[in-house]
């Protein structure tokens, strides 16, 4: 990635959240949707049963044809964050944890 990611504002929302707007070169926008798929199939394995699903060999023009839409993407790309964010706090409590543990 060729820069930092800039975060421009982040607005609060009336319900508690809020929504951040960035500064985000398209490798990294590519990069957040890969995360939020890789996530997204965490999560199916973890609640879905797919023991029988069978094993499936597919060709590398195959894997790369997928062609998504914006709200596919942007999609992806939210939960990409999401889980850059929670990887973010999680190290952070580590690190506390460490230092406070000396």
């Amino acid at each position: 990635m060729s820069k930092d990611i800039e975060v421009i504002d982040i607005v609060d929302q009336p319900d508690g959240s809020a929504i951040m707007n960035m500064d985000v070169e398209p490798e990294q926008i590519q990069a957040f949707a890969h995360t939020g798929l890789r996530y997204l199939i965490e999560q199916m394995l973890v609640h879905d049963d797919v023991s029988e699903l069978s094993p499936n060999t597919f060709t590398e023009a195959t894997r790369n044809s997928m062609v998504l839409t914006d709200e596919e993407l942007n999609a992806l790309f939210h939960f990409g964050v999401i889980s850059a964010l929670k990887r973010g706090i999680e190290h952070e409590q580590n690190q506390e944890e460490k230092e406070n543990g000396r």
